[in-house]
């Protein structure tokens, strides 16, 4: 068991937050805000089995975006 914590931008957190959901993974969602930009951040703590990390890793990809 792994805890996979991941910091997206908030307007990429509610689509990853249902996707994360979708596939029976676990989630607890905290929003923060960032040091630099003081910009808003979602951090996930996601609590996944050692052979789903690739999987939940790839949802976390396609999901959100660079700007």
């Amino acid at each position: 068991m792994k805890l996979v914590i991941s910091i997206v931008q908030d307007v990429d957190a509610d689509t990853l937050v249902e996707e994360i959901i979708d596939k029976n993974f676990r989630v607890t969602k905290m929003s923060t805000t960032g040091g630099f930009l003081k910009s808003g951040n979602t951090t996930l703590l996601i609590g996944v089995d050692d052979e789903r990390i690739d999987e939940l890793l790839k949802i976390i990809n396609d999901n959100c975006k660079t700007r």
